[in-house]
């Protein structure tokens, strides 16, 4: 009988029969080697000829010890990976555009690419109130660029990319003078590398667009950009580009024409821009509030065009290709072609590349072998993928991509090949009881039993009843075990990369992704119809967004519900080189036991090897978060300096292991960081502190409420939920009375402190030098309402003093008792703080200044550092060195760029 199965692929006849597969996984630990260790290409060549000698001389001699004649092989495709990373061009910055590329005016002339939405965000003036201004991205692709100097003032031609931020006056109708992909443009700039936060663990914005072809940006007001028109060239993207956002419009005028259907059938406003999402790949209107429960759900992936989305879409072609009689070849062509046009109305982003790709190596595999080998097709589509671009084995989609299919494949598929897919076939036509003796003993048995039952219920119902809606809603049920095996399978595979790139583990995944998986394939059809009726018969249109309003609406109230359960979203540090092993080798042991288990000469190993499978899967997941040791000196205090840019941030582990951050950085509190994609908290404080091991703070201090301190802080808490929050005295503003609110919420115990108060903290003494207590703080927050901390550790001690400037500093230095190995400099190196005579009272051997490269305020000021030179003092500074991590011993100070302490004690 043939296997009435859902999931489209079929395990391979145990491990000898996916030599493929065996060749890709190879492939990609000679990637990983080089990575690792530098491999010389030639001899890397050299090497791969004598190992290709031995291969055929193993393939020539025989014999029966098959893992000895296997070595030779495995090691060629290791070599192989290698050597192919070591040849792969790595993405660099255009040489004569980084040559100009430093901050002076000049002007850019060359045609946008990719133009943003606008949006209104706040301005970036850190220390001062904050106004709303219209801003909009937009890549540029320069053709000529000025070149100054002492002889000349010229356009020199240059190819290269830009990303160019426009602001726009306040109250400017940005929307209808916003920029076009295919206009030109000139513009006086001045171009800066792009930002970059030096921290361990933490995203690299400067990769992420040079991948993209961006070597420096800039942010520029509208005066100073002149429109010369649009551009001569037919740019495909521009037209595709166009094409999406005119569908997007069309999808936004359908709430209005369901105005008075009834809620279940009507798309509202927020449906409408998550349909525009989810099947044209646009997110121009995609809020984070629509975005905060599918993060939490784990179920992001409903929101964005993905490799199963597109999926989805290939199969509803190929199927209704099949149901039109197109022959299977044409039809697989037809599909393939219909699927390159959907990708490139999508964006043609990288992820759906890749998807694209796989999916039509997978298409045309079972063209040529008929489906009779999955396992290999995936291994030949991963082959493909990694010798045109090594490189992308680290990046996160294609991980995230490859595991779940070769998880699917490799471990559902052989589990519920040897458990209940023979019973959802033996249940079929329950009369003929001539298919009993061609079945296994129980599985006969369970057919007699359903004749017997159905026997029953036609004498109690009906026939009908009793021979057609009884088998099926048993063959339904064990469809519903069928998925969640499938869920269990891939949310298990999916724990180290949602770990190393999210840090996050999601307890309601597995259930809302139950039914997430398949209301998309309701959906997604529903709503690609609705697309289409769009632009061929906009009038008929409400009829399939019916349709896809009632699954939409389901798989959304199920997120939300889900979403707003507290402890739903746990949040785990970066696993250590450990767990990221132990997860792949019981990941591989999980596989080859799935397969060995319905390999047809391993009858023996069948049941044992599936429950050793699932017992492998699950310690994979375990490792991959299980609770590392903190990253940290032993019985030392580190005090590190974290990059955040044109803010503070500070870490401090005791000796006994007590963790303490003081300040968060940020950008600005409240309104923008609702409209801003980029929260410093998350994306730079909180992934320092993951990539050091660590999953809770013991107490958070916020020094002042100015946003590029507490801008961050929410997240903070959110992330660690420390028990204690230290504030001083700061005036009750909006943002910071909201920052009470979380923790309020979050439980977080606040804890006021005032001049005078000394306290232990773990093996540490903390003093609190500032506010005093008849300070008064402005109705606004203001430098001097920082809370200056001492925290000593024997002879050695750091003093914190927040953005405290003369006044506060003259008041302190009446109080005494200042003198410190380390300073954490006042104001980020501001001439309003660090007065002569209070460094000398300090006397630090040590300082360091949190400040951001180029920096409006040119922070920090010359006569700052001047002064901490005549004085002796070592200075670092974050936009010069990066993090940096200073360790005190009780006796002596030493320091270490970069952070990079491995239990130095």
């Amino acid at each position: 009988m043939q296997s009435d199965t859902p999931i489209s692929v079929r395990s391979a006849a145990g491990l000898g029969a996916v030599p493929l597969f065996h060749a890709a996984w190879l492939f990609a630990l000679g990637i990983v080697m080089a990575s690792r260790i530098w491999l010389r290409p030639t001899l890397t060549l050299v090497a791969m000829a004598l190992v290709a000698v031995l291969c055929m001389i193993s393939a020539r001699c025989g014999g029966r010890e098959q893992g000895v004649r296997w070595i030779p092989f495995a090691v060629l495709w290791i070599l192989l990976g290698a050597w192919c990373a070591e040849v792969e061009p790595h993405p660099a910055p255009v040489p004569a555009l980084s040559s100009l590329t430093d901050g002076l005016v000049r002007v850019v002339e060359g045609t946008v690419t990719d133009a943003g939405p606008v949006r209104r965000q706040l301005e970036e003036d850190l220390d001062e109130p904050s106004t709303v201004a219209p801003m909009q991205s937009i890549d540029v692709r320069v053709a000529s660029l000025e070149r100054v100097n002492d002889l000349e003032d010229v356009q020199v031609p240059v190819d290269g990319g830009v990303r160019l931020t426009v602001r726009w006056p306040l109250g400017a109708d940005a929307g209808k003078q916003a920029f076009q992909c295919g206009d030109r443009i000139r513009a006086s700039v001045r171009l800066i590398p792009p930002e970059e936060y030096h921290d361990g663990g933490v995203w690299s914005r400067a990769d992420y667009l040079l991948d993209a072809g961006i070597s420096a940006t800039a942010t520029v007001a509208v005066e100073r950009v002149e429109r010369l028109g649009p551009s001569q060239e037919s740019l495909l993207w521009c037209r595709l580009s166009g094409w999406q956002h005119a569908t997007t419009a069309r999808l936004l005028t359908l709430p209005a024409a369901m105005h008075g259907f009834p809620a279940a059938l009507r798309l509202s406003m927020n449906d409408a821009i998550m349909l525009a999402a989810m099947v044209a790949g646009d997110r121009t209107y995609l809020s984070s509030d629509l975005r905060v429960g599918f993060e939490r759900t784990g179920s992001f992936h409903m929101l964005v065009v993905s490799g199963f989305h597109l999926a989805i879409v290939a199969g509803c072609l190929f199927w209704l290709a099949r149901r039109l009689r197109i022959p299977r070849v044409p039809a697989t062509f037809v599909t393939l072609g219909a699927s390159l046009a959907y990708a490139l109305f999508t964006g043609f982003a990288t992820p759906v590349q890749r998807s694209l790709w796989m999916v039509t190596i997978y298409m045309i595999g079972r063209l040529l072998y008929r489906e009779r080998n999955t396992m290999n097709t995936i291994g030949f589509a991963s082959l493909c993928l990694l010798v045109v671009s090594p490189r992308s084995l680290f990046d996160s989609s294609l991980q995230m991509t490859l595991l779940a299919v070769v998880a699917l494949a490799g471990v559902a598929a052989p589990l519920l090949q040897g458990t209940i897919h023979p019973y959802i076939s033996a249940i079929q036509n329950l009369r003929l009881t001539a298919i009993d003796i061609k079945l296994e003993p129980r599985l006969a048995q369970v057919r007699v039993l359903m004749r017997m039952i159905a026997a029953k219920m036609e004498r109690a119902f009906n026939g009908y009843v009793a021979w057609k809606v009884f088998p099926w809603a048993v063959r339904f049920g064990i469809r519903i075990v069928e998925l969640l095996v499938v869920a269990f399978v891939v949310e298990l595979s999916m724990t180290l990369p949602m770990a190393i790139y999210f840090h996050r583990i999601t307890v309601f995944a597995l259930p809302v992704n139950l039914f997430i998986l398949p209301l998309l394939i309701v959906l997604i059809p529903a709503a690609l119809a609705t697309l289409l009726a769009l632009v061929t018969w906009p009038a008929a249109a409400v009829v399939p967004a019916m349709a896809a309003a009632l699954p939409l609406h389901f798989g959304v109230g199920l997120v939300r519900h889900f979403g707003s359960l507290a402890y739903g979203d746990f949040r785990v540090p970066m696993p250590s080189l450990w767990q990221s092993a132990a997860f792949c080798v019981l990941l591989g042991l999980s596989i080859g036991l799935a397969l060995w288990a319905v390999a047809p000469s391993e009858k023996w190993m069948g049941r044992t090897g599936r429950r050793l499978a699932c017992v492998c899967l699950l310690l994979a997941g375990v490792a991959a978060v299980f609770p590392r040791s903190v990253e940290r000196p032993r019985g030392d205090l580190l005090v590190q300096a974290i990059d955040v840019g044109q803010g503070d941030s500070l870490l401090l582990i005791t000796p006994d292991g007590k963790t303490l951050l003081v300040d968060a950085g940020g950008f600005g509190g409240g309104p923008r960081q609702a409209t801003q994609d980029f929260d410093i908290g998350e994306e730079v404080v909180s992934a320092a502190l993951w990539s050091r091991g660590i999953r809770h703070l013991d107490a958070v201090a916020l020094s002042h409420a100015h946003s590029d301190h507490m801008g961050g802080m929410p997240a903070v808490l959110r992330n660690f939920h420390p028990d204690e929050l230290w504030v001083g005295n700061n005036p009750d503003t909006a943002d910071y009375d909201a920052l009470l609110s979380e923790s309020a919420a979050l439980h977080v115990k606040v804890r006021s402190f005032h001049a005078g108060e000394a306290f232990a903290f773990g093996s540490t003494q903390v003093n609190v030098l500032a506010p005093f207590a008849d300070y008064r703080p402005a109705l606004e927050a203001g430098n001097n309402d920082s809370m200056v901390l001492r925290v000593a550790y024997g002879a050695t001690s750091v003093l914190l003093e927040g953005d405290a400037e003369a006044p506060i500093e003259k008041e302190m230095l009446n109080e005494g008792n200042l003198k410190s190995t380390l300073l954490k400099v006042g104001h980020h190196g501001s001439v309003t703080s660090s007065q002569p005579e209070f460094v000398a009272a300090v006397a630090p051997q040590w300082a360091v200044i949190s400040s951001g490269l180029r920096n409006r305020y040119g922070h920090p000021r010359f006569e700052v550092l001047a002064e901490l030179q005549s004085a002796g003092v070592r200075t670092y500074r974050t936009d010069v060195n990066g993090a940096s991590c200073f360790v005190l011993d009780g006796k002596s100070v030493t320091t270490d760029l970069g952070c990079g302490w491995r239990d130095a004690k």
